[in-house]
């Protein structure tokens, strides 16, 4: 599979399915996660699960999520979360507390831990793990093995689906917006100070945005050939890759005013050659979105 899926589509396709009043599956929740590439996504990718109420099986937090948190305080959050639905009945959620026995930083706090697993009715073997407190080395190998895993999966092998599935529903949803409705989705995204979540999540959502954008005003031209898209991609649309004229790894930023739609042989020549006269002609060509 070649194919790989970036935070900011995860969270577009989230808030699509929260559109259509619908619940991610597990599946798709789990290669969403196997995407992710570090501590920082997961937890915004966390959020916004939460900020739209979603409600994924304990499997999901178990087998899954469980293997990714690296904060202390998010662990305590989440077993409490799990464990207050435990009302009538006490399953077995072991990793739980193993695992928060990992994030934690003595063997004073293991041993409380292991306490308290011990009131919920859980027999952990005390030699076993009151040594493994501070162990992100630990939960780094539980990560790895979890993909690992993944990757020889069914859910795995099914992944072009769901990303087919996604990429269908951006399109439709991209094509039923105006420009103007557009630009001013980003303008928003940019200008929301409502909290630190919010700013985490706008930022990695208004990647997707802006390079929707770029190919909206492009109208399927690229702007240095200045030729027709040289074909369609499976919705029909012009297929066209967004460059962001002052690289992002020089300081460039993430706007409307840094990207071009370009044909793939334009924006090969871009990389490979950096021709003055190039970056001049692409440079004056993002004043049209803006105007």
């Amino acid at each position: 599979m070649h194919t790989a899926m970036d935070l900011s589509e995860i969270i577009l396709y989230l808030d699509l399915i929260k559109r259509k009043g619908k619940q991610p599956l597990i599946d798709e929740l789990d290669m969403m996660v196997y995407h992710l590439d570090n501590h920082d996504q997961v937890k915004t990718f966390y959020n916004k699960i939460k900020e739209h109420e979603f409600r994924p099986p304990f499997a999901f937090y178990l087998k899954t999520l469980i293997h990714f948190i690296e904060d202390y305080e998010e662990c305590v959050s989440l077993k409490n979360k799990i464990l207050a639905t435990q009302k009538n009945s006490k399953r077995p959620f072991t990793k739980l507390f193993t695992h928060q026995i990992l994030l934690c930083k003595s063997e004073e706090e293991a041993l409380s831990i292991l306490q308290e697993a011990s009131d919920y009715g859980l027999n952990l073997d005390e030699k076993l793990w009151v040594s493994k407190f501070d162990s992100l080395e630990n939960i780094k190998k539980k990560q790895e093995k979890w993909k690992n895993e993944m990757e020889n999966s069914e859910v795995y092998n099914k992944f072009s689906n769901l990303y087919e599935k996604f990429v269908t529903m951006k399109s439709s949803y991209f094509k039923d917006l105006s420009d103007e409705h557009l630009k001013n989705i980003i303008v928003e995204q940019q200008s929301d100070e409502r909290n630190v979540i919010t700013r985490q999540i706008n930022a990695f959502t208004r990647k997707i945005y802006i390079k929707e954008y770029a190919k909206k005003m492009a109208k399927g031209i690229c702007q240095l050939c200045e030729e027709e898209a040289p074909f369609s991609d499976k919705q029909g649309n012009p297929f066209l890759e967004v460059h962001h004229i002052k690289y992002l790894s020089k300081g460039g930023k993430d706007e409307i005013g840094n990207v071009v739609a370009l044909c793939p042989n334009c924006h090969r020549r871009i990389h490979i050659l950096e021709d003055t006269e190039d970056f001049k002609k692409i440079s004056s060509k993002n004043f049209s979105y803006l105007n």
